[in-house]
C-alpha cells in the first residue's frame, strides 16, 4: 500500500563550496562522505545524496526525532541506491511495517531523487 511520496529536485552547483556537507556526522555518515569524496564527481554524487535524503523527510515530514544521519545512502552490488535506515526512522519504520524505495536520477546541473514509502494496509480494530 502507498503510505507516501517525496520528491527533490537539486542544482548541483548550488551545492559548491558546501564543505560543511561533507562534515561526517552532520547530514553523511563517514562511509557515505567517503562513498562521495571518491566519486568520479563528487558534487554530483553529493547532489544526488543530498536530494535523496531531502525526498525521504518531504514524504513524511512530521518525523520528530529523525536526523540526517538516521538515513544513510547506501548501493547494491549493481550500484543500484536505497536508503539504509537508523535509529528513530529504523524504530519508525519497523513497529509500522514501512519500507523506502528510492530512485536518483542526473541530467545535466540537476540531480533528482523521489522515495516512495510503502508498507501493509493499516489494520482497523473492531469498536470495543
Amino acid at each position: 500500500m502507498l503510505i507516501a511520496v517525496g520528491h527533490d529536485l537539486q542544482l548541483v552547483a548550488e551545492l559548491a563550496g558546501r564543505d560543511d556537507l561533507r562534515e561526517p556526522g552532520l547530514v553523511f555518515t563517514a562511509a557515505e562522505c567517503a562513498r562521495i569524496d571518491q566519486s568520479a564527481d563528487p558534487l554530483r554524487s553529493l547532489a544526488g545524496a543530498f536530494a535523496a535524503k531531502e525526498a525521504l523527510f518531504k514524504a513524511l515530514p512530521a518525523l520528530d526525532g529523525a536526523f540526517w544521519t538516521d538515513m544513510e545512502l547506501v548501493h547494491d552490488r549493481r550500484g543500484a541506491p536505497s536508503l539504509r535506515l537508523h535509529g528513530v526512522l529504523a524504530e519508525r519504520f519497523a513497529s509500522a511495517g514501512w519500507r523506502a524505495l528510492l530512485s536518483i536520477s542526473h541530467s545535466g546541473d540537476y540531480a533528482s531523487a523521489i522515495v516512495i514509502v510503502d508498507g501493509e494496509a493499516p489494520t482497523e480494530r473492531a469498536p470495543a
